[in-house]
């Protein structure tokens, strides 16, 4: 619970510093709290809370007409919500820092074992997993369990010295990107159910209309808190359809040479053989028309 507090207090200052904050309802199945029976949390984690009512003031400050100081924590002037950041706490610190920003949070924690575990999370917008699926897993279970390219014989290593080289003072921001083949920005539903018992790209309808092609990218940061340690991945997901981001000048042609240079591995991980004969001829003929 330490960390999810911590990072309650980092978000004021550290991520909101650069992200304009947007209110999203919470989802009861996406948000995780920091422990329960089954994953206790590490025995050498402070407990001792520290009230943040020096952070709060962060917000109001930047978007006075926004937000409003309380005595107690923050109110959301336009959803006319009020948020309470110190103890007693109203609800999970989890669950309020998904409250107060648009970014997916996940928090890993050190264990024992020097193996790196997903003990928290508020995770809306997901599109291909779910936070039920991953949580109490370590670093490496998280890759392999999604069939992850290479990752075993090539990244699992490197990842865990990475995660421990991590420092509060210098955070890391990498983006990814996906092919979806339905307009659903919390959940792709063409992979199956998000109720449903797995979910796999063979339930996608091949050869879609280029009307139901949307890119999606992930901009995520990775940064040690300073006081518990724990690594939080913040993620900031972008939903366009392929007819407006192909507007953009060369993306046509640098999108159709990558999706062309996907090992089979990384093609299959990414579903191309649902999409890529439309998408590809869609991209060729708008890249041709602009080069005219």
């Amino acid at each position: 619970m330490d960390a999810a507090m911590e990072l309650l207090e980092e978000l004021y200052v550290a991520f909101l510093s650069i992200h304009p904050p947007l209110h999203i309802p919470p989802i009861h199945s996406s948000t995780q709290p920091i422990h329960d029976t089954n994953h206790p949390p590490p025995k050498n984690q402070n407990h001792q809370l520290t009230p943040p009512t020096h952070r709060t003031t962060y917000l109001p400050e930047r978007y006075p007409t926004l937000f409003r100081k309380t005595p107690t924590g923050i109110t959301n002037l336009l959803t006319q919500e009020t948020l309470t950041t110190v103890p007693p706490l109203s609800e999970d610190p989890m669950q309020t820092c998904g409250r107060l920003i648009q970014d997916d949070l996940a928090l890993m924690l050190e264990r024992p074992d020097g193996e790196y575990y997903l003990l928290a999370g508020s995770i809306l917008l997901a599109g291909f997993w779910r936070l039920e699926d991953k949580y109490g897993m370590r670093l490496s279970e998280i890759h392999t369990s999604g069939s992850v390219p290479g990752y075993k014989e090539k990244l699992e290593k490197g990842m865990l010295n990475f995660f421990r080289r991590l420092r509060p003072e210098d955070p890391v921001l990498r983006n990814n990107y996906f092919i979806q083949v339905d307009e659903s920005l919390p959940w792709s539903h063409s992979i199956g159910s998000e109720d449903g018992e797995t979910v796999s790209w063979n339930t996608a309808e091949k050869n879609r209309a280029i009307e139901h092609h949307f890119f999606r990218s992930e901009r995520q940061s990775l940064r040690r808190l300073p006081r518990s340690g724990a690594v939080v991945f913040t993620i900031r997901t972008y939903f366009e359809p392929i007819t407006e981001v192909v507007k953009e000048p060369y993306v046509p042609g640098r999108l159709a040479s990558a999706v062309r240079s996907w090992g089979e591995d990384v093609a299959r991980y990414k579903g191309r053989e649902k999409y890529g004969e439309v998408l590809l001829e869609y991209l060729d003929r708008v890249w041709v028309s602009l080069c005219l």
